[in-house]
């Protein structure tokens, strides 16, 4: 319990010095934020808070994270389901604005509006498996320690 409460800890360590190193570094975080919301879209803009909220809450490493961490899970499922939406409109109304030349090039202007829904997805989806993962992890430290 004491080894893997400190772990946690020295992996919170461990990034935060990663974050540190990286904004002291010559990214062009303007460039960065643009090429990370035409990827993802809009819904980087509520995706990127609950990413680092729930590592902030797992690195924490307490017993009553289990809340905070279903919480965080839930939220950034919904709104990855939301840029799955929003994409498909933009991917519909792409399509129907170019379907006079032709299909070929409606579809492809319909792709990349296609890719970042499913992109947006996946990533809340891996922000809600890995609150899952540590809120486990956090249930079964509390049941070895019974």
């Amino acid at each position: 319990m004491f080894m893997q409460k400190w772990g946690a800890r020295l992996t919170g360590l461990i990034i935060g010095a990663s974050i540190i190193l990286i904004f002291r570094s010559n990214i062009d975080f303007k460039e960065f934020f643009f090429m990370t919301y035409n990827k993802v879209g809009i819904t980087i803009i509520a995706l990127l808070p609950l990413a680092i909220w729930a590592v902030f809450t797992a690195v924490q490493a307490e017993k009553h994270n289990d809340v905070t961490l279903s919480y965080i899970g839930t939220t950034a499922q919904r709104v990855g389901l939301l840029g799955t939406v929003i994409g498909i409109v933009a991917a519909t109304l792409a399509i129907g604005s170019k379907l006079n030349s032709g299909a070929a090039a409606a579809v492809t202007g319909a792709l990349p509006a296609v890719g970042q829904a499913m992109i947006s997805t996946a990533v809340g989806f891996i922000i809600a498996i890995t609150c899952d993962f540590f809120r486990y992890i956090n249930v079964r430290q509390e049941t070895q320690e019974k």
